[in-house]
């Protein structure tokens, strides 16, 4: 580093003429300033999305010890993205020592440490690369129950397995505050520009029974745009808020809540506007069950079938549709039930098999506590299967889910979860959680079909007798053929009480 020093002028004349000058005569004298001499523990490092980052630099003065703190200034700088394509420089902190919460999303930025000299105005600086990583950059989203209000949890992703995040919002200081209830938690590439004032790619949304919003997909940070009516056209009910959100297919997706369904549809640039739940002979609107049976894979592209709790039947919404049509029930010598079924739905997914996949559905009757099993087509609508559920306690079942592959209907009551076999009506105990409680069964559909454990039964579950918060578990079995006992596949502990999961894939 070239010596900087102040030239001291004690006699300095300087004569102008026409088209020439003549020799400086004055007489100098040469002083020597305070330097940094050395820029020790600064190097280039690796900082970890949301986590503290320290550096604690050990400098060396070439006239004092550098402890006089109030004699300098400080700042750390770096250079980032402008949002319009090019860069710029930005503050990160202006202290001696660099102690904060990493906040710039995954990438690596040149840095460098400056320090000014106040009494002679001289700056020095060190120059070094920050690579950050964002070990939530991948993973399980989790919508707890804790204490009975919402708190966000991840099972964020790792080179060797997962780690557990607890409170990811508080985590992340996002600014979003859930209040009320869990509900759900969902995200999917739903391209750009999905409603007013909302410009980001990809939408991750968390729900309460007070609010839906989204959060920045990069460092989860929060604004008040981003709440969900932001993204519908249209009047909105007071307090709206969605039970459901889902994908369907590469282009579209369906959100449900109050009753009604909105879809947008970004290959035709279609927002979510005007419910789509009537018929348009009809002409008036009906409420449906929070379900959607729909594949959620990006090239797969089939109607999707809802359920009108009003007058009990089975819907359909094709592509763009501004409304959903009654499905035609088959000729007599082909029909199994009637798509107006008279009864209650109490569970339906979409289901893989074939070329277009399957709709499963859980029905009661609503004078009795007999339970239905109804399949069907989605797209033909050619049905399958339908008979009464003869499993054991089935009438006192919490939850269901489907295995995609094998068909097997898996139910808990209480702490017990058993295995339905269609074919032969009859149920199995597959696994005794005794004292803890289940607050979920699920298999997962992963959209872009970089993942192939869809096909594993998710049990989430809670010990009461555990610390509230950190008493939930969520395990993945391997669903055997032959009615064969479950296999634990996977297994997580020290979160609050699952209600709703979600896998942001990359």
């Amino acid at each position: 580093m070239l010596k900087k020093i102040y030239l001291c002028l004690l006699s300095f004349v300087v004569i102008l003429a026409l088209g020439s000058c003549k020799k400086d005569l004055g007489n100098y004298s040469y002083k020597e300033i305070n330097e940094v001499k050395e820029f020790g523990g600064i190097a280039d490092v690796t900082a970890i999305y949301g986590e503290r980052f320290i550096i604690k630099p050990e400098l060396k003065f070439t006239q004092d010890n550098g402890t006089d703190t109030t004699r300098y200034t400080y700042e750390w700088i770096y250079s980032g993205g402008n949002g319009l394509g090019g860069f710029a420089l930005y503050t990160l902190a202006t202290t001696r020592n660099l102690d904060v919460r990493m906040s710039l999303i995954a990438g690596t930025y040149p840095f460098y440490y400056g320090v000014t000299d106040k009494t002679t105005g001289v700056k020095y600086r060190k120059s070094f690369t920050v690579k950050v990583e964002n070990k939530i950059n991948e993973g399980w989203f989790l919508m707890c129950d804790v204490n009975g209000t919402a708190r966000l949890d991840m099972l964020a992703k790792t080179t060797t397995g997962f780690d557990v995040v607890k409170d990811l919002l508080g985590f992340t200081s996002s600014g979003l505050v859930l209040k009320g209830k869990p509900k759900m938690v969902y995200s999917y590439n739903t391209g750009a520009l999905v409603g007013p004032g909302i410009n980001l790619p990809y939408g991750i949304y968390f729900g309460t029974d007070q609010s839906t919003d989204r959060v920045d997909p990069d460092n989860f940070k929060w604004q008040s745009k981003y709440q969900i009516r932001n993204e519908i056209l249209g009047p909105v009910p007071p307090n709206f808020y969605a039970d459901v959100i889902m994908q369907a297919g590469g282009t579209r997706s369906y959100m449900l809540g109050d009753g009604d369904i909105y879809n947008y549809n970004r290959s035709s640039q279609i927002k979510y506007s005007s419910p789509l739940n009537f018929i348009a002979a009809e002409a008036k609107l009906f409420k449906v069950a929070p379900f959607v049976a729909t594949s959620e894979t990006v090239n797969v592209e089939i109607p999707a079938i809802f359920y009108d709790t009003e007058h009990r039947r089975f819907v359909k919404h094709i592509g763009t549709a501004g409304s959903c049509t009654v499905i035609p029930d088959p000729a007599v010598q082909n029909k199994l039930f009637s798509f107006s079924t008279g009864m209650d739905l109490l569970y339906m997914v979409f289901i893989p098999s074939g070329s277009s996949g399957d709709v499963f559905s859980v029905l009661k009757d609503p004078g009795s506590s007999k339970k239905y099993i109804a399949r069907f087509n989605g797209t033909s609508n050619a049905q399958s299967y339908y008979a009464e559920i003869l499993g054991q306690d089935i009438n006192n079942a919490d939850f269901f889910a489907v295995s995609p592959d094998l068909g097997y209907l898996f139910y808990n009551v209480g702490s017990k979860v058993y295995e339905y076999d269609l074919s032969l009506k009859t149920s199995k105990l597959m696994l005794d959680k005794g004292a803890s409680k289940i607050s979920l069964l699920k298999f997962y559909q992963f959209k872009n079909g970089k993942y192939t454990t869809g096909n594993k039964l998710i049990v989430c579950s809670y010990n009461p007798g555990l610390p509230e918060g950190e008493n939930g578990t969520m395990e993945m079995f391997t669903v055997p053929t032959l009615n064969a006992d479950l296999t634990l596949f996977e297994s997580h502990t020290g979160f609050g009480k699952v209600q709703s999961i979600n896998y942001r894939e990359r």
